[in-house]
């Protein structure tokens, strides 16, 4: 070499993982070495072997500089071989781990006992006749109220018959029903009606026998519930009474040809036919006699 130093050199680095180019250009006669590091690959090109040293020691310096900064890349690039991950507690881009909702319990008979429990007490006044006539009609009255008591209720009931009363739950809609075989029942009021906490709820019925002797009518009172969405009853109560259904003499016998009248003919109307017939018979003998004399 003669004169000035010449570094005829051309040195290219290349981030094979972000695509990013580093070029020094020199001059470029022979390619004499690649040197490869994981990431990256530097290209060293020279023409003298006095260079080769100097740019192998800049080659190791941008190596090392360059490994450095892969390791604290914003990027998330691999960690070299050998370099174990440690677990940042200090970080706040940890991800949470997922959890699982917890099921409510879907008991539907729990769901029932619920409703249930959330109904209101109140009382309820009634009357009941003992006795009646076969040929007579009766009206049977129910009264409830959630602020009334048993008494005010009985004092309030206007139909005729024994009063008795009692205590119940209830639930914005009830329904009360009578019924009896051996009666004929007319309902006057409307049998479900909604329950408000103050003033009275009131049905009625007018009830006729339709035989004689004791019969039975029964009181069923029912809470209209919303379960999972369909409306259901549910029987809070029923009472039994016993009713002793009556007849006149006049009565009994008047009943008694209307049951029996084909029998009744044969016995009472053939003999009569029969007195009558003989009865006119002998005439007709002697009418003829006095014709041949």
């Amino acid at each position: 070499m003669a004169g000035k130093l010449r570094l005829p050199v051309v040195i290219v680095v290349r981030d094979t993982h972000l695509g990013l180019k580093y070029q020094l250009n020199r001059s470029d006669r022979h390619v004499i070495k690649n040197v490869s590091y994981p990431g990256w690959a530097v290209s060293v090109k020279t023409t003298s072997k006095l260079t080769l040293g100097i740019f192998a020691a800049v080659t190791v310096v941008l190596l090392l500089f360059v490994g450095y900064i892969s390791d604290y890349s914003p990027q998330g690039r691999p960690l070299p071989v050998g370099r174990a991950l440690q677990p940042d507690s200090k970080s706040t881009l940890s991800m949470p781990l997922p959890t699982s909702t917890p099921t409510p319990s879907l008991d539907p008979l729990a769901a029932v006992d619920r409703i249930l429990e959330r109904m209101e007490p109140a009382n309820i006044a009634f009357n009941s006749p003992k006795s009646m006539n076969l040929h007579d009609t009766a009206v049977i009255q129910l009264l409830l109220g959630v602020e009334t008591s048993i008494k005010e209720l009985k004092q309030l009931v206007e139909a005729e018959g024994e009063k008795a009363g009692a205590s119940i739950r209830v639930s914005n809609r009830m329904e009360a029903r009578l019924t009896g075989p051996n009666f004929s029942i007319t309902s006057i009021t409307s049998e479900i009606q909604a329950v408000s906490r103050t003033g009275v709820i009131n049905w009625r019925w007018e009830i006729k026998p339709k035989n004689i002797g004791r019969q039975f009518l029964h009181l069923t009172l029912s809470a209209i519930l919303n379960v999972e969405g369909v409306t259901t009853p549910r029987t809070i109560r029923t009472f039994d009474k016993v009713i002793e259904v009556q007849v006149t003499w006049n009565q009994k016998v008047m009943r008694f040809v209307k049951n029996n009248w084909q029998w009744l003919w044969a016995v009472m109307v053939a003999p009569i036919a029969g007195w009558f017939w003989k009865r006119r018979k002998p005439k007709t003998k002697r009418s003829s006699n006095k014709n041949n004399s």
